[in-house]
């Protein structure tokens, strides 16, 4: 019958609009529980409205148990004894075959107690949430990252996607306090909550730092720091490895950003691209690269130094160290290795910008001896150009915050998140890695055979996963140092200079009264305004950096007392939940009252020019024919703010310096 598979394809969209509708159904009731619960819940502990089974997934293991959801908090317990589904490379499981020792939790976890089971328990009341995310857990989207107010952030598999979408819509009708509408569209696919933040524009206008961006993009991607096969990944900037000194100013000095790290080397990219072209097999789709450049097995590799990564990696290799020629000796070494080597393309991870005590063998572990040389290794070996392992980080710092990096990051971001990642641009880039690296290219959950599914885990845990795609357009790029001095970053990145761009403050901010000179500390804004009698008066704000409010200045024009979370990972959740649901910016404040300004205090200058702007304002309100809604509705200054470096306050008005007030 001609017409049997569009009956066919007829009943599968109906089955799947039903199923797609039952789907929600259940997920409003859920949340309509969860709300209810909340009102009616009078316990101690809550009323319980949901526990399913989970698995909690950290660098050294994955812990089984049960999730419980409360109207006061969410609880996992974990329970000994029971097989995890899967586990990070290197980490144990409970009743692992090697005689693991069991899971543990860390000494310095308030979150966590003994439970009377005999295992552990992680309690995290809802006040203390401030945001949950989705996330995917061996290529599999059923486990969810909740972060907290002191930015702890746990990690949790829920073994499917239906069980994830129940818990994550439970959390969601309990709004929790601080979680605000994040949670209402953090459910969303990445792709979308990426078009809703305002992150990439902030970063295009130098309010965020190209590595905080980085970050950012990492953990919108679904990398974690909680699961070292998704951990997060950085590119190498530096190419000079070799001279005495480091000249920042030389294009030379820098790797180029727009190839993948296997496409650097054109020897090497011809012997890709020939394999490339020459492979072909029926079920495996071609690829240029058969390893990948973030793995567990690199992140063990690099941070072989550090605890827990040194008992991991001793673990991974069956009770003792790999090779000691293979592990990580010395840096430039290293990069030789990735630009040469066919197989090794493996990108950075974020501590090479941070942590130095990565390069040390602070522990003094015995790594063995090199056959090469016959020399044990300990520190990591440096370029010539770094004195210690402090300078390297902080050079290999300045290098990433760069002018040419920042001019050039965006095409790194096109091939590791963006549109470059997948599909004929990936192609054209030579950025194409194994099928089993990408989410979508198999679905773990219609895997029923346990032999398969342990193989097809295992090769997704050792050989590497690709970060979500972010974005399937080209990436925008930054704006030049020279369009553009306004930013935190730039202010606390420069802190020999000044940082002047306008302000244009909220009459209300005032009291209703026009701003006549805008001044600012390092942790506040200081308005003089003048109204139509009386001296000038004084109103202080908090200035918080790197949480710009609605304008996109770093400012915020709130009371003291409301003081709000900052850092970047505060300002990604306000930023997604402000533009998401458009919700209105908050009303701006005074931390407190005008108050007189004493005259006395200022400089004569600035002194006689405050009381011709006070003059002059209270002649036009006497002869406006409106007094009263003149004065508190004239139009507000654009005036430039000024701030030194030792935390003065400079009034740009006649660049007289405000030496007090009462």
């Amino acid at each position: 019958d001609a017409n049997a598979p569009a009956a066919d394809e007829a009943a599968d969209a109906t089955a799947a609009a039903t199923a797609a509708e039952r789907r929600e159904r259940d997920d409003d009731v859920m949340i309509a529980a969860a709300a209810a619960a909340s009102r009616g819940g009078d316990s101690r502990n809550g009323s319980l409205i949901l526990q399913c089974d989970a698995e909690m997934v950290t660098p050294t293991g994955v812990a089984t148990g049960r999730l419980l959801v409360t109207t006061r908090d969410v609880t996992f317990q974990h329970t000994p004894g029971i097989t995890a589904s899967g586990a990070a490379v290197g980490g144990t499981k409970d009743d692992d075959a090697a005689g693991d020792a069991p899971f543990a939790a860390p000494d310095d976890d308030p979150y966590a107690t003994d439970d009377l089971g005999g295992g552990t328990a992680w309690r995290w009341p809802l006040d203390s949430l401030r945001g949950v995310q989705t996330r995917r857990y061996l290529l599999r989207r059923s486990a969810l990252e909740i972060f907290l107010l002191d930015r702890r952030a746990y990690f949790l598999d829920l073994r499917t996607q239906e069980q994830r979408t129940r818990v994550y819509s439970t959390v969601a009708g309990l709004r929790p306090r601080h979680c605000g509408e994040f949670l209402e569209i953090g459910n969303s696919s990445l792709e979308a909550l990426f078009r809703k933040s305002d992150i990439t524009a902030r970063w295009c206008r130098r309010e965020m730092s190209n590595f905080d961006y980085i970050m950012a993009l990492n953990t919108l991607a679904g990398r974690t720091y909680n699961d070292i096969t998704q951990y997060p990944v950085f590119p190498w900037v530096i190419a000079d490895y070799e001279s005495e000194t480091l000249n920042l100013d030389d294009p030379k000095t820098y790797r180029d950003l727009g190839k993948p790290v296997g496409a650097l080397t054109e020897s090497r990219l011809e012997r890709i691209k020939e394999r490339y072209d020459a492979f072909d097999d029926p079920e495996i789709p071609k690829f240029h690269y058969g390893s990948h450049y973030s793995s567990a097995g690199i992140v063990l590799f690099y941070l072989l130094r550090l605890e827990p990564f040194t008992s991991l990696a001793h673990q991974l290799q069956g009770g003792k160290f790999d090779h000691a020629d293979r592990l990580f000796n010395d840096v430039p070494t290293c990069w030789k290795g990735v630009t040469s080597d066919v197989s090794d393309v493996k990108e950075l991870i974020p501590e090479f910008y941070y942590l130095p005590e990565m390069f040390v063998n602070v522990n003094n572990v015995d790594f063995g001896v090199k056959q090469s040389t016959g020399r044990a290794v300990n520190h990591c070996g440096l370029p010539p150009w770094a004195a210690d392992a402090f300078d390297f980080v902080a050079k290999n710092r300045a290098a990433l915050e760069s002018e040419h990096v920042s001019r050039h990051l965006h095409l790194w971001i096109d091939l590791v998140f963006g549109y470059k990642q997948r599909g004929p641009a990936a192609v054209r880039a030579n950025n194409v890695f194994y099928y089993l690296t990408y989410e979508g290219n198999v679905d773990m959950e219609a895997i029923t055979d346990p032999t398969l599914l342990k193989a097809t885990q295992d090769q997704i845990a050792n050989f590497g996963q690709t970060p979500s795609q972010l974005t399937r357009k080209p990436h925008p790029r930054r704006m030049s140092a020279e369009d553009t001095l306004g930013g935190s970053h730039w202010l606390l990145a420069n802190p020999h200079g000044a940082c002047r761009y306008p302000l244009r403050v909220p009459p209300s901010a005032c009291g209703g009264i026009p701003a006549a000179v805008v001044a600012a500390a390092p942790e506040r804004a200081v308005l003089v305004v003048v109204g139509s009698s009386g001296p000038p008066k004084i109103v202080t704000h908090r200035w918080l950096p790197n949480t710009p409010d609605s304008s996109a200045l770093p400012f915020t024009f709130e009371p003291a007392r409301a003081r709000r979370e900052t850092g970047t990972m505060a300002g990604f959740f306000r930023s997604v939940a402000r533009r998401a649901v458009g919700a209105d910016p908050e009303p701006p404040d005074s931390s407190q009252a005008p108050a007189p300004l004493a005259m006395g205090a200022l400089a004569p200058e600035l002194a006689s020019s405050l009381r011709r702007i006070a003059t002059d304002a209270h002649d036009r309100v006497a002869r406006s024919p409106h007094r009263r809604s003149s004065a508190l509705h004239a139009p507000t200054p654009r005036l430039p703010c000024e701030v030194t470096p030792d935390g003065s306050i400079v009034v740009v008005g006649g660049g007289v310096v405000v030496v007090g007030w009462r």
